[in-house]
C-alpha cells in the first residue's frame, strides 16, 4: 500500500493532473494506481468556450468535450451538439462586427469540423466530420467536406 501511494505522489507530482470528481487508472512498474482526473468532468479545462454558461441554458450538448474552440461573440441558437476537436469562430477579414457565425436551432457540428467567417447556419443543420464552413449554410440540410458543400437535403 506504501508503494501505491508513494507512486502516485510521484505521478501526481510530475503530472499535476490529480483532483477530486472522476478516476484514471494509470498502470506504473505494474502497479494499478486509482485516482481522480478532473478534465472528465470540467469542460473549461479542456476547451475554449467563453460562454459556456449560456450555452448549457439553450441546450447545448457537448458528448466528447475535448479540444473545442469558441470565439465569445458567435450567437447560438438552441439545442445545438458539438462533438470533439470543433473550431467556431471569426475570420481574419471584416470589421469586428461582422467577423463571426451565427447558428440555427438543432445544428450538430461533427468531430474535427470548422466554421468560420461573417456565415449564417440555418436551422437543423448537420456538419460532417472535418467540414469547413465558410459560406452560408441553408436551413435542413447535411454539408460536408473542405470547403463544406450540401450533400444531402432534409425533408421535413
Amino acid at each position: 500500500m506504501r508503494k501505491k501511494n508513494f507512486l502516485k505522489k510521484i505521478f501526481l507530482k510530475l503530472f499535476n493532473i490529480y483532483k477530486a470528481n472522476a478516476q484514471i487508472i494509470v498502470v506504473i512498474f505494474g502497479f494499478k494506481i486509482k485516482f481522480d482526473y478532473p478534465l472528465l468532468k470540467h469542460i473549461e479545462d479542456m476547451c475554449f468556450i467563453p460562454k459556456l454558461d449560456e450555452l448549457l441554458d439553450k441546450n447545448t450538448f457537448f458528448p466528447h468535450p475535448i479540444g473545442i474552440v469558441i470565439n465569445g461573440n458567435v450567437k447560438f441558437g438552441n439545442n445545438c451538439t458539438i462533438y470533439q476537436n470543433v473550431t467556431i469562430g471569426d475570420s481574419l477579414s471584416g470589421s469586428n462586427d461582422d467577423r463571426y457565425p451565427i447558428v440555427g436551432n438543432n445544428v450538430i457540428f461533427c468531430a474535427n469540423s470548422v466554421a468560420v467567417g461573417n456565415i449564417t447556419i440555418g436551422d437543423n443543420v448537420i456538419i460532417g466530420a472535418g467540414a469547413v464552413v465558410v459560406k452560408n449554410i441553408p436551413s435542413n440540410v447535411t454539408v460536408a467536406g473542405n470547403p463544406a458543400k450540401i450533400i444531402k437535403t432534409h425533408k421535413i
